[in-house]
């Protein structure tokens, strides 16, 4: 029997994990950002991969088979080259079949290697349009950022928004989601401002952020406070920006519209100064979101709730999916076959009706269907907390709630 590498309460050997032994197992590998400043997503798609993989094993077990889903979780620190360190030893493992990464940076770093060496990856995060690549190794199980442009951009327009000065990550996801921000709203006659780059790796982004007011103050002269906004491209960084932000008075006299990078992230709500700021500028931040909001979401979400004790963000769904339909690759295909392997990717999410709705892929291997959920920060006694603001929908447009 193959050993399994816990999730929620410790790791075993890993060394000790024979992939090739003669059993019905199916060993799955995980690229996760369990550490840095991916750390939220990490979390919750790690809670979801426990009770996806329990919820498969009793499948089995109710059907009489003997057959059981490992899964090895290897941390990414949300550093790219770690995340082709923890890949390349996955594959020594005889791993060829793995979730992740979620990092669109990460995931841009590994692929040439996952390529190279057959080895088939599924990101249930991973976004950035520049990896919208036909037939490689990288399918994703969310949409890119064509769309989350769009709706952003379309946010900003349908709130009077005139000028927009984008703050984002200076690598292929922040420098993607900008650039289609850009494009939609330019396209519904809003202007885009000069905006700020970042390093993923600058520790202190107090520089950043004394020019980034210096941008708007000079906007808010020429359009007004009340038709300006910032758009923040970033991961849990954003939580430092936000707290160095409220000491800029021209950043917290306009809207700041955030992304995925952004929302449901907990050090956000937890930290008093950034949460605060994010309720005084109407911080509003889309995520890709289910299609339907069915009975088997709900419970789903509701045992990832208790697991990480916050509402979990739609990757975790998205993760929950993955790792039954990557079991359903494995026996239908052969896995050290990549061929077999993306041919049965191909083929089930075409008709796969998972939690977070049906799963098909478009031609460049990402999900097909889309919506984004709108997510802002509220305060009730004392507490910050996530809030459902709007949902906007790929056929009915923006609708708030």
């Amino acid at each position: 029997m193959l050993l399994l590498a816990t999730f929620l309460s410790g790791c075993v050997d890993q060394t000790e994990v024979d992939v090739n032994s003669e059993s019905e197992d199916i060993t799955i590998g995980a690229l996760l950002p369990l550490t840095g400043d991916l750390s939220s997503i990490g979390e919750s798609s790690q809670a979801a991969l426990e009770i996806s993989r329990t919820d498969i094993n009793d499948y089995y077990s109710e059907l009489g088979s003997e057959t059981k889903v490992e899964v090895i979780v290897k941390d990414t620190e949300s550093n790219p080259e770690k995340a082709l360190e923890q890949l390349k030893e996955l594959d020594e493992m005889g791993i060829k079949i793995v979730i992740g990464p979620q990092a669109s940076n990460e995931a841009e770093t590994v692929l040439e290697y996952a390529t190279e060496n057959g080895i088939v990856l599924l990101s249930t995060a991973s976004t950035a349009p520049a990896l919208a690549i036909p037939e490689d190794n990288l399918f994703r199980l969310v949409p890119d950022d064509t769309e989350q442009g769009m709706g952003i951009a379309t946010l900003m327009h349908e709130e009077n928004i005139s000028a927009v000065i984008p703050v984002y990550r200076n690598d292929v996801w922040g420098l993607g989601l900008s650039e289609e921000v850009k494009n939609s709203f330019e396209s519904l006659g809003g202007t885009v401002l000069e905006g700020i780059a970042y390093e993923s790796n600058d520790e202190d982004l107090s520089a950043e952020v004394e020019s980034l007011n210096e941008k708007v103050a000079t906007a808010t002269s020429e359009y007004g406070e009340e038709s300006v906004a910032v758009l923040l491209c970033s991961y849990g960084e954003a939580t430092e920006i936000f707290a160095l932000a409220q000491d800029q008075p021209a950043l917290s006299a306009v809207n700041w519209y955030g992304s995925d990078g952004i929302a449901l992230n907990k050090e956000l709500v937890n930290n008093d100064d950034a949460a605060s700021f994010a309720i005084a500028t109407n911080l509003k931040a889309p995520i890709y979101g289910s299609d339907e909001k069915n009975s088997r979401y709900e419970e789903v979400g509701t045992r990832i709730e208790e697991q990480i004790g916050r509402v979990p963000d739609t990757y975790a769904y998205a993760t929950y999916d993955a790792l039954w339909i990557l079991t359903f690759v494995d026996l239908d295909s052969t896995p050290e076959n990549e061929n077999s392997v993306k041919l049965a990717m191909n083929t089930l999410t075409e008709s796969y009706y998972g939690v977070t709705g049906w799963t098909e892929l478009n031609k460049d291997g990402d999900r097909e269907h889309w919506n984004y959920d709108i997510w802002t920060v509220t305060e009730e006694d004392g507490t910050y907390q996530w809030k459902l603001a709007a949902r906007y929908f790929c056929h009915d447009g923006l609708v708030f709630e």
